[in-house]
């Protein structure tokens, strides 16, 4: 039985002893703070008014009328409190059978009739893909496997910032200084900058002498965008071409980041859906006039701007349009958007705008903010580029391998574990942190082999490997049946208990939208294998006791490198 199974049938026979309704009993038994004073804990307080004895009287009281139910092997009382422990070796078989015969199938939901959208990353065409998108992209994508992995039916989008002036002046950078032979986003952001330069030169009146014989470059710009929302042929193909660049750069970053989605549809999408909005609004008549725009009062939620005076549509705008477009088209229950906590108002004014026009989905967008990453960004202020980040973090885990790991495989492709251990590093220095506070972010602490840190993780995921191919090789015998009566140290017991924990911990993930529940687990996970690990040899022990460590063992190594692989990691075989 689980320990889910066992505490329901615990708290079902203390309530019919206690007179105590089984809910509020099973709220009650929780597990020690302390492991070795048992599995589960009942508070006896809750008893001392009806019975009219002290706290630790109660617990002997109870303990003397209690009869335990099947699992439960003993119950002791200490002080106010009566410790339940469980049957461990069924506990264990248990466990163990679950897991070895579901594999990575392990803690997997049965198809869920929900379908959830999963919006984030979302960088700008023609911009850099820096590291001020790396919470959104990696809390994101962690979230969007662990949806999948738990039966859900996800969509997942890129909600590209793919409609705006910056074409303008891309464009305009074109028009004074040629097509770059040169086909890359590098070389985009280089024609938008000196455009923009030459904007600030022109408004400021401190122009240099080639300068001077410029045109304006802010009607350039302008114009173009003009002629883009208009449908010209040129601008189209133009901005055609900037699209076809970006996406090939963003493809092969996302393929190095472990990313992948399922539509990418940026603004530019939704540009032909803008009426809809509009006619929603006047016919539920809460457009206003304020603040220079037209716009709905949501009172504490501010006055939300939706038009300029003009009727040209605004960033809250087309929001309202990629919503109501998703919502007619995929049904979802949830529309969950991983975007910086500065947007909070954003969400609320478009939730706020979506009820006071009647739209049902209303309250299925669900925003889910993080906090700030500081310590990414150059001298200069500017965020660093994804891709450089990567390499960087590549490099220093090719130099912390070499200097940590002093026992290396032969012919192991240190390139290649030093490019998983590097992105490793960065999701775990990413996603240990709760989402809502800010990561102030350390090289020296993202790459150490040992403590907290994806490194750690990752080397004792090898190691796990390692016994496998070990054991094979001396030929002990591999079973999805173990012999739990064999596991008799309390470190196989608690690894079995954390083991257990796995389909939990995601529930609590999902509850909360928080994966950094799922990277602790990992670490306590790793950290229970490395205790165990120094009480329970494999080779060389009586062939059933090595067969059944390596039971506990392999089931180690499917839930860590599955709690790996949600979190956005890749695995490596082999330190």
């Amino acid at each position: 039985m689980s320990s889910i199974e066992l505490k329901t049938e615990l708290a079902k026979t203390i309530s019919s002893l206690i007179n105590i309704d089984e809910a509020t009993v099973s709220r009650s038994l929780e597990r020690p703070k302390n492991a070795t004073h048992g599995d589960l804990a009942f508070p006896c307080f809750l008893l001392a008014k009806s019975w009219k004895l002290s706290p630790p009287q109660c617990a002997e009281k109870l303990r003397a009328e209690l009869s335990l139910p099947k699992g439960i092997a003993s119950a002791e009382v200490a002080g106010p409190f009566l410790n339940f422990r469980f049957d461990r070796s069924p506990f264990i078989r248990s466990v163990l059978e679950k897991i070895l015969a579901s594999g990575s199938r392990y803690g997997s939901g049965s198809s869920s009739s929900e379908t959830i959208i999963v919006e984030y990353s979302s960088p700008n065409i023609a911009k850099t893909f820096h590291v001020g998108h790396l919470r959104t992209t990696l809390i994101g994508n962690a979230l969007d496997k662990i949806l999948r992995h738990r039966g859900y039916h996800v969509i997942s989008i890129n909600h590209l910032g793919d409609w705006g002036t910056q074409f303008g002046f891309v464009w305009a950078g074109c028009s004074l200084w040629g097509k770059p032979a040169n086909e890359t986003v590098d070389a985009l952001v280089e024609l938008y900058r000196r455009a923009s330069a030459l904007k600030k030169s022109q408004e400021a009146g401190d122009l240099s002498a080639e300068e001077k014989n410029y045109p304006d470059v802010n009607e350039i710009a302008r114009k173009y965008f003009l002629d883009l929302e208009a449908g010209e042929k040129y601008a189209q193909e133009f901005w055609q071409w900037c699209l076809d660049v970006s996406m090939e750069y963003f493809r092969a970053t996302y393929s190095r980041f472990n990313v992948a989605f399922d539509h990418y549809t940026g603004e530019s999408f939704y540009s032909d859906k803008l009426d809809g909005v509009k006619k929603d609004l006047e016919k539920a008549g809460v457009l206003r006039e304020s603040q220079g725009a037209l716009g709905v009062e949501l009172g504490d939620h501010g006055f939300a701007r939706i038009y300029t005076p003009d009727g040209r549509s605004l960033y809250l705008t087309r929001d309202l349009a990629t919503a109501k477009y998703r919502a007619e088209t995929y049904h979802f229950d949830r529309a969950l958007y991983i975007v910086g906590a500065p947007q909070i108002l954003h969400f609320q004014q478009i939730k706020g705008v979506l009820r006071a026009i009647g739209a049902p989905f209303a309250d299925k967008i669900i925003h889910i903010p993080y906090g700030h990453i500081q310590g990414m960004s150059t001298r200069g202020g500017e965020f660093v580029e994804q891709n450089y980040f990567l390499d960087e973090a590549k490099s220093r885990a090719l130099s912390a391998y070499r200097d940590q790991v002093t026992k290396r495989p032969e012919e192991i492709d240190e390139e290649g574990v030093a490019e998983v251990v590097g992105l490793g590093a960065i999701v775990y220095s990413t996603l240990s942190r709760q989402r809502m506070k800010d990561v102030e972010f350390s090289w020296d602490h993202a790459l150490a082999f040992q403590g907290d840190s994806g490194p750690y993780l990752l080397y004792a995921y090898a190691r796990l490997n390692g016994i496998r191919q070990k054991a094979l090789a001396a030929g002990v015998s591999v079973t999805t049946t173990p012999d739990a009566e064999l596991l008799t140290e309390e470190s196989a017991y608690q690894l079995s208990r954390l083991l257990e924990q796995f389909d939990t911990t995601l529930d609590h993930v999902l509850a909360e939208y928080e994966p950094s529940y799922l990277a602790s687990y990992a670490l306590d996970l790793a950290a229970a294998f490395s205790r165990a690990y120094l009480d329970l040899k494999v080779v060389g022990a009586d062939p059933a006791i090595a067969s059944a460590r390596l039971a506990l063992f392999e089931a180690t190594r499917t839930v860590l490198g599955l709690s790996l692989q949600l979190l956005g990691m890749k695995l490596v075989e082999r330190m």
